[in-house]
């Protein structure tokens, strides 16, 4: 379906659609629409990062693969 095929169905759909549906698709683009803005680090949060980076780089703190991460994750889940 082309993007000018989308865009009229989606028309369609507004001029019918009833309020749940219009709820929806208006959170939805407003949703999509900001996670395209950039999002900044404060200072607090900057200052954070810096003493994590600086920890790992002299080897104070330990990083894992994904793997292990997992493991770590899932051994520490309560039984169902």
């Amino acid at each position: 379906m082309s993007t000018a095929e989308i865009k009229q169905k989606l028309q369609q759909y507004i001029e019918t659609g009833d309020e749940k549906l219009l709820k929806l698709m208006y959170a939805i683009a407003r949703e999509y629409n900001d996670d395209e803005k950039e999002y900044e680090l404060n200072d607090a949060e900057m200052q954070m990062l810096e003493e994590r980076w600086e920890n790992y780089k002299s080897g104070k703190s330990k990083s894992h693969t994904w793997e292990e991460a997992k493991a770590i994750i899932t051994s520490k889940k309560k039984p169902g």
